[in-house]
């Protein structure tokens, strides 16, 4: 009797252990710790607001992150390649407009106008990647100025109005549900999964860790860098035309002054979930989780009434804090 006790605990410990293990492959340090502060936060804001552990909260939470989320995916990329994007969020608001405009002004069909906005912003990342590839512009000067830029033509193009009256049927694509979950959510995650599933596995984009981690063996190497560089900013410039489509389409309006923040959350987000600023470290499932944890301090604030004119002071100290960790981090190795 007391064998077969002993074979079962031994077998249920085997179990426990395999499992632990398991999770401690798919989870790096940073994202097991991005996962606790999730649950702490979820805990105390359980505590403080009865209306926070609510279903159709959790649903508002997930479709308002979506787009930061499509964003973070790409400037995840860019990160590790030892870059970043401050105009994505000019580019969102850009794309939304044109999309906007094509839709409400020159009755196209949706799906030209989407197509239109995926080009603009694909336009976007390549100037900034040939801005910072082939002219040498530092990334932060670079996508500053274009940041300026692409903000001053949305406001120009519009003389500061939103572009309203979009049709209800094209605003399914960013208010709608599929079994009750957000559609702006489903393209995200989808989004997410093959792009980290790629970069864990797949050759091509293992080679952005390469880029990022030290870009001169990595030409040594044979390692097309510039090509990957301006290919990551591309991307990025497509990943925030996917999400200002997406939030003009939820608001039915494209709104030239939208989107100021959206940068740097993102780039807080990346950082908080492992990406470091100096690139060649990180994984899309920790960039994400930094931006869920973003998402909801931001919701956190709003249910305890906390002026919105402090959440910027709040985003900002959350940057200056994750920054500042990885530099601390980096510099005691």
């Amino acid at each position: 009797m007391e064998n077969k006790h002993s074979i079962k605990n031994s077998t249920g410990d085997n179990k426990k252990n395999s499992f632990l293990l398991a999770l401690k492959r798919t989870l790096g340090a940073r994202e097991m710790m991005m996962v606790v502060l999730i649950l702490a936060t979820v805990i105390i804001m359980t505590i403080l607001s009865p209306y926070f552990l609510n279903l159709r909260n959790f649903v508002a939470i997930a479709r308002g992150f979506s787009m930061a989320g499509i964003v973070a995916v790409a400037m995840g990329l860019l990160l590790i390649v030892g870059a970043f994007d401050l105009s994505v969020g000019s580019a969102m608001a850009l794309c939304g407009i044109v999309s906007a405009v094509m839709i409400v002004n020159m009755h196209l069909p949706y799906f030209v106008a989407v197509l239109g906005g995926l080009a603009t912003g694909a336009l976007i990342g390549l100037i900034n990647g040939l801005l910072v590839t082939r002219v040498h512009i530092n990334p932060l000067i670079a996508t500053l100025g274009m940041m300026t830029i692409v903000r001053g033509i949305a406001l120009g193009v519009t003389e500061g109005r939103p572009v309203i009256n979009v049709p209800g049927n094209f605003a399914w694509l960013g208010q709608g549900n599929v079994i009750g979950i957000p559609i702006p959510f489903i393209i995200m995650f989808v989004i997410a999964l093959v792009v980290d599933i790629l970069l864990r596995r797949g050759r091509t984009l293992r080679q952005l860790y390469y880029v990022g981690g030290n870009q001169k063996a990595a030409r040594l190497s044979g390692i097309p860098v510039d090509r990957i560089i301006l290919l990551s900013f591309i991307g990025t410039g497509l990943a925030a035309a996917l999400g200002g489509i997406l939030t003009m389409a939820r608001l039915t309006s494209g709104i030239p002054t939208a989107f100021d923040s959206v940068a740097l959350d993102v780039i807080a987000g990346c950082v908080i979930g492992g990406m470091s600023m100096a690139g060649g470290e990180g994984t899309i499932f920790g960039a994400l989780l930094g931006v869920v944890f973003m998402s909801l301090i931001s919701n956190a604030m709003t249910m305890l009434s906390v002026s919105v004119y402090w959440e910027g002071v709040v985003r900002g100290a959350i940057l200056i804090i994750a920054v500042g960790a990885d530099m601390f981090s980096r510099r005691k190795l």
